[in-house]
């Protein structure tokens, strides 16, 4: 069974800026295959990343050519190191994708580490504060799709714990603009991040 806990929703305040404003405020800068700085693009195969000057993250960019980073792709919220610490691990490789034995939060890491997207091997979940940052209420899909094309307006999986009983984390739903506690069980989007925020 499949259902999301709403109760533990929290609405984010809504900020209006006009398009033009926006545009000159960003602190997203596009990065290529290699991690260096590249113009902003679309389509079915944009620019692979995009670098946070605010946060000194490095976010994942989705691709729309069933690829490994396709933004249809689903994966079940699975953290196997959480048995150790007595508390349930999620559900093993229960989304929909192209790479079948890792449709879960722990091989979607995995398989883009592996493959160095931008160059880097250390992506991960982000937090529910680091996902809930990217979210931009003034816009139809809740972000800014300049620098992050191929976004659904969906749920997108974290790395931020909630300890139900089958196991669970936040999500950031970035059709509502909020976030809330999710069952593992049930198949959302991912996107990855790497770095560490600034103080």
């Amino acid at each position: 069974m499949l259902f999301t806990l709403r109760s533990l929703a929290v609405s984010l305040p809504l900020i209006l800026l006009p398009a033009a404003a926006l545009a000159e405020s960003s602190s997203y800068v596009a990065l290529d295959a290699k991690g260096k700085k590249t113009v902003p693009k679309s389509g079915a195969r944009p620019h692979p990343c995009v670098l946070d000057t605010t946060t000194g993250l490095v976010w994942e960019v989705k691709t729309d050519d069933k690829g490994p980073g396709d933004k249809r792709w689903s994966y079940t919220w699975y953290d196997r190191t959480k048995q150790a610490e007595g508390f349930p691990v999620g559900y093993a490789d229960g989304g929909s994708c192209t790479h079948k034995g890792s449709c879960d939060t722990t091989g979607i890491v995995v398989a883009t580490n592996q493959r160095r997207l931008c160059g880097f091997n250390d992506w991960r979940l982000p937090t529910a504060d680091e996902l809930a940052g990217l979210l931009r209420p003034e816009l139809p899909k809740k972000i800014d799709e300049r620098f992050f094309p191929n976004s659904l307006a969906d749920y997108y999986w974290t790395g931020t714990y909630v300890a139900l009983e089958v196991g669970g984390a936040m999500f950031v739903s970035f059709e509502h603009g909020m976030i809330l506690a999710g069952n593992s069980a049930a198949a959302a989007a991912v996107r990855l991040v790497r770095g560490q925020p600034k103080p």
